[in-house]
């Protein structure tokens, strides 16, 4: 085989594989997807308080685990990628999980700082929370946060990147994977697609400089978290119901859209553009070191 000829079949691998992995990823979050439809039923129907209702829709993605967890026992060589979260050493899991929380929160308080300095929000204190709620919402949206990590990045990103997927095209496929599995949600168009791509890719990037899922899990979390129950703003379009502060919105500008949030400004797509900098370097400067060791 010559040496066109061999780029042509190894370009038609790396293209196999990457559709192979996608098609996969997203046929078992159709799965749970289907099923957690079901789920929301039966939480409408119950007539719930307002903010346990909407911290039980953030629960919805243990449903999501259930069949990646099947699929782990049943596919003996993908397990790895699902229980990715069990690997490595306890302390530096522990040590990247509290980075990453500093991460998310540092993130979204950027943008939500910039937003209302612009006159778009204003923030005010806001009554009584319930605290069993809100522990239970810090669990439920570690739950989702991980679960979508679980997905976009230990599984579609990381298999396609071990099965011969060079770094870009695998980051650039989980990315869009990640942004594909937000579409329903309310508001979602060019800029929140482009906004949740970015973060995908950052993501990507942190797993795979830091050899850890755990940083991925917080830092999603807590800018989910954030932007939710710290500043009752909509999560990917999801209105909040039961946060600390009570936040106003003075419409859509760079820094903020009225209807999808946070998310689909132009001021969170540079600001996770300016971390994917930061982490390649980073993440450069970490690996320079162990190899010098």
């Amino acid at each position: 085989m010559n040496g066109e000829n061999r780029k042509k079949s190894q370009f038609h691998s790396i293209v196999e594989t990457a559709i192979t992995v996608f098609v996969l990823g997203y046929g078992l979050h159709y799965i749970g997807y289907f099923l957690r439809a079901r789920y929301f039923r039966l939480i409408e129907g119950l007539a719930l308080d307002e903010g346990i209702a909407h911290v039980l829709i953030y629960s919805g993605h243990v449903i999501y685990l259930a069949v990646m967890l099947i699929y782990a026992l049943a596919v003996r060589k993908d397990r790895k990628y699902i229980l990715s979260f069990t690997r490595d050493r306890l302390g530096r899991n522990i040590r990247y999980a509290l980075s990453g929380v500093v991460t998310g929160f540092a993130l979204m308080g950027i943008c939500v700082f910039a937003a209302a300095s612009n006159g778009n929000l204003e923030i005010r204190p806001a009554a009584a929370v319930s605290i069993p709620v809100f522990v239970f919402a810090t669990f439920a949206v570690f739950i989702q946060a991980t679960v979508e990590e679980i997905e976009s990045r230990a599984f579609v990103f990381g298999k396609m990147n071990d099965e011969g997927v060079p770094l870009i095209p695998a980051t650039v496929v989980s990315a869009f994977f990640f942004s594909y599995i937000h579409v329903a949600k309310a508001g979602f168009g060019w800029l929140p697609l482009t906004s949740i791509f970015v973060v995908g890719v950052l993501f990507a990037l942190c797993y795979h400089y830091f050899g850890t899922i755990w940083f991925c899990c917080t830092a999603h979390m807590m800018w989910n978290f954030t932007q939710d129950f710290v500043f009752g703003l909509p999560d990917s379009g999801t209105p909040a119901v039961v946060s600390l502060f009570n936040t106003t919105v003075n419409g859509s500008s760079f820094f903020y859209d009225e209807t999808f949030g946070i998310e689909g400004s132009y001021m969170a797509i540079v600001v996770n553009a300016l971390a994917c900098v930061a982490v390649v370097v980073k993440g450069r400067y970490i690996r320079k070191r162990r190899n010098t060791e």
